[in-house]
């Protein structure tokens, strides 16, 4: 659809170009419409008294975080997500140790652990993580009529159905705006030599500002990409030059693996690997069977659990996204004492999981990936989006009820998981000098 409609060369009467920046949230309403549940964008709240005085207070915020920025003017700055339990603290598991290497010379900027953010060390100029930019929510789009009928016209004419393209586009073009503006005026004043980010897809007006300002943008792999996504997923005919993208200059993955198996159009592609999901092989036991929960596919995968409770005398682990750690109470008492079932948030780790199972499935997840490479009998439920891990058909077993996943249990051998002892290498240990090496390189392609 986007090459056929032309969709990368849409601009707004002011120049912009908007595709990029919106077709995440339209390929998630799609994906919503025919192929399972997605978390869509929050809509934004009517202007009122209240939301103005928000939104002047977030005006404010974003100039004291410029502030501290440019006197604190450090070479490298890092956006991190800080999500991560470790002992009695959080961490970004991404971009933590990369930060570490050039501590002295850089900042960060977090967008998801509040607790990390002193607004009075800000003040007084000493080291802390910065807040991400506020967005403004009341600041009104113009002229987007045109745009919206283009993308609207074009899903009708590729998918049949008939979306609210307008209000999908708003959010996600008030954050585009928002930071773009922003790091457009950090860049006005002082250049660092690179920004280092997890993008979790609020970063496009980052990405942009980079781009018109030759600031390096290095984005680090924090999923599974495939060419089935989209987040990582682009048509080849778009080279990484075109004016209507807005991507970083460089992608750092776990492994030569994501370098090859999707097309993200950016200047440079390199692996620096990563300890947390690296994995060798670990003895498990055969009594014992993860079942990896995400927010999207929770309502499945939980019905999943109580059923195959009832079939088998398997232990079944069922493991909580970080995103749903809130719910463990909600969802131990969903599954009504039921003794072979056990509820894990972070208090288990992969490693310590695939101690006791040696049997993971879920539906797309990440980690279904580790579990390939620690040796694991990977079973993907056939709902939803999981045809995402097409790429590892051949290492996997598929699956569309509990009987048919009791069959597997019970026939390993010979009929299932022929190619178990032979997948590719998904996340190699962590490379610090291959990482610094990289941030040298960047600075020659400005």
């Amino acid at each position: 659809m986007e090459e056929t409609e032309g969709l990368f060369n849409l601009r707004g009467r002011d120049g912009t170009y908007f595709w990029d920046v919106v077709r995440r949230e339209v390929y998630l309403r799609l994906h919503t419409m025919h192929g399972g549940p997605f978390v869509d964008s929050t809509p934004l709240p009517h202007p009122s008294p209240f939301s103005k005085v928000k939104d002047a207070i977030k005006q404010l915020r974003n100039r004291f975080t410029l502030q501290y920025l440019r006197a604190r003017a450090p070479q490298y700055i890092f956006i991190t997500g800080q999500r991560i339990r470790l002992g009695d603290h959080l961490i970004d598991n991404i971009s933590d140790h990369l930060y570490e290497l050039v501590f002295e010379g850089a900042l960060a900027v977090e967008l998801m652990n509040k607790a990390a953010i002193s607004y009075r060390d800000m003040l007084f100029g000493r080291r802390t993580r910065a807040p991400p930019v506020a967005v403004r929510r009341n600041r009104i789009e113009r002229d987007l009529s045109p745009i919206v009928e283009a993308i609207s016209s074009a899903v009708r004419k590729h998918f049949g159905v008939s979306i609210d393209t307008q209000s999908l586009m708003l959010a996600p073009l008030l954050i585009f705006r928002a930071n773009k503006d922003f790091y457009l005026q950090l860049f006005a004043h002082y250049r660092p030599k690179a920004i280092v980010c997890i993008n979790d897809g609020s970063l496009y007006g980052l990405f942009c500002a980079g781009r018109q300002m030759r600031v390096p943008i290095l984005e680090l792999q924090h999923g599974a990409s495939t060419y089935r996504t989209i987040f990582w997923s682009y048509p080849k005919s778009i080279p990484a030059a075109h004016p209507g993208l807005v991507t970083p200059m460089a992608y750092l993955t776990f492994s030569d693996f994501w370098n090859e198996n999707t097309y993200f159009p950016v200047s440079l592609r390199r692996s620096i690997g990563n300890d947390y999901f690296h994995q060798e092989p670990i003895a498990g036991d055969d009594n014992g069977v993860v079942i990896v929960s995400t927010y999207m596919h929770h309502e499945s995968l939980l019905k999943l659990a109580l059923e195959l409770s009832n079939l088998t005398t398997k232990k079944i682990y069922y493991k909580l996204h970080p995103h749903q750690f809130s719910q463990k109470t909600a969802v131990v008492a969903a599954c009504g004492g039921k003794s072979n079932i056990v509820i894990v948030c972070d208090e288990m780790g992969f490693p310590d999981l695939f101690k006791v199972c040696n049997y993971v499935v879920g539906v797309q997840s990440t980690s279904l990936y580790i579990a390939l490479q620690a040796g694991k009998k990977v079973c993907v439920y056939k709902r939803s989006n999981y045809f995402w891990h097409e790429d590892v058909y051949e290492y996997v077993e598929l699956f569309d009820s509990a009987p048919g996943l009791c069959d597997i249990f019970d026939n390993p051998q010979g009929k299932y998981f022929r190619n178990i002892g032979n997948p590719p290498v998904f996340f190699e240990p962590f490379d610090a000098q291959r990482f610094l090496r990289v941030l040298e390189e960047v600075s020659s392609h400005v």
